[in-house]
């Protein structure tokens, strides 16, 4: 049976961050205004130079300068060259005039802010806006076996949601493969792996095999034989495939374990229906998840925001703060989903 849940009254509470959280953001918002206010200085300031500069290039510029070329090729060279220095120039204020003040916004926002907001549904909050899941953990997970070549993430949040300690971030794994162009100069390609977010969250059973229910796109292909197929060579050292008796979770998942028995000990048809609602919610083949010394690895593939700083959006409206507590509860809906605070298991 399922607990009570955990995230409701959503508008209340963000009602009551918006009261509390007014003393910290009108700074914030002022400074956010203040930055933006540069921004369009530099801009107008940029575009009226060159403007001024393509003019005086037509008005002044010698038609008959001995160059074999289109008066029009001349203007357009003419502005270019004006032009070049003045866009350095631009760079140059942008990186000492406007990047280190957005930066700190970034930052003040990222530590006096989403700690409130992760608190009103989090004890224990704790939050690295720079931080991420680590790269041990994510191979630990054992759900993509692919070579990682390149590995990065952020929003790094951890915490309990009742008595279910979880913790999440957003991560962009890729493999990457080296060609020849048609000169013979070597090209690297850079190819995804998994970009979304990896939650790892306690699972309340001490388990002795590893279980994994990854999306199923074999049987979705190719039908009986993509199952035959799997059963036979997909397993790729997680042990044996496991048939299960919900037929949609067949449809979405592929299970392979170590230890068939304990694998439907943990799938119960509960659980399967579970796993079926969760494929609903992040959309079907973006969940994969393995089981493993008692902990749940989740892989929700797809684009999360989680708490992005979004610097055209008013800190002192609702919406704002309405919008990051939407994504945290996105993501913390799995806990939900899956029942895991139900304590049907002792450790």
């Amino acid at each position: 049976m399922a607990t009570n849940s955990l995230l409701t009254n959503l508008s209340q509470r963000v009602d009551d961050l918006n009261f509390r959280l007014k003393y910290i953001l009108q700074p914030l918002e002022e400074s956010r205004l203040k930055i933006k206010k540069r921004r369009q200085i530099l801009w107008m300031t940029f575009w009226g130079v060159f403007l001024i500069v393509a003019l005086l290039t037509i008005l002044l510029l010698p038609l008959n300068m001995g160059v074999s070329l289109p008066v029009p090729v001349i203007y357009i060279i003419a502005i270019i060259l004006f032009t070049i220095p003045v866009g350095i120039i631009y760079f140059i204020i942008f990186a000492f005039w406007i990047f280190p003040k957005d930066r700190e916004l970034q930052g003040l926002f990222h530590s006096q802010v989403i700690p409130h907001i992760l608190s009103e549904f989090l004890s224990d909050a704790r939050f690295i806006h720079e931080g991420c899941v680590s790269e041990s953990e994510y191979v630990h997970s054992d759900i993509f076996r692919k070579r990682i070549d390149r590995y990065s993430g952020d929003n790094q949040t951890s915490g309990l949601l009742g008595e279910t300690k979880v913790k999440f971030s957003r991560l962009h794994t890729e493999y990457k493969t080296e060609s020849r162009g048609k000169n013979g100069q070597k090209q690297t390609h850079w190819h995804t792996i998994f970009e979304g977010v990896l939650l790892i969250a306690d699972f309340n059973k001490n388990t002795q095999g590893r279980t994994f229910i990854l999306k199923d796109s074999a049987e979705k292909m190719f039908g009986g034989i993509g199952r035959w197929m799997q059963d036979k060579f997909g397993s790729s050292g997680r042990g044996e495939m496991v048939y299960l008796e919900d037929v949609g979770f067949e449809k979405e998942y592929v299970v392979y374990s170590d230890d068939a028995v304990e694998a439907r000990y943990l799938l119960t048809p509960s659980m399967q229906e579970c796993f079926v609602d969760l494929s609903k919610y992040f959309g079907s083949g973006n969940v994969s998840a393995s089981i493993i010394n008692g902990k749940l690895y989740l892989a929700l593939s797809g684009k999360f925001e989680l708490f992005s700083f979004k610097r055209k959006k008013s800190l002192m409206e609702s919406d704002t703060i309405k919008y990051y507590a939407e994504n945290l509860f996105r993501v913390l809906k799995v806990v939900e989903i899956l029942d895991l605070n139900t304590r049907i298991w002792g450790r």
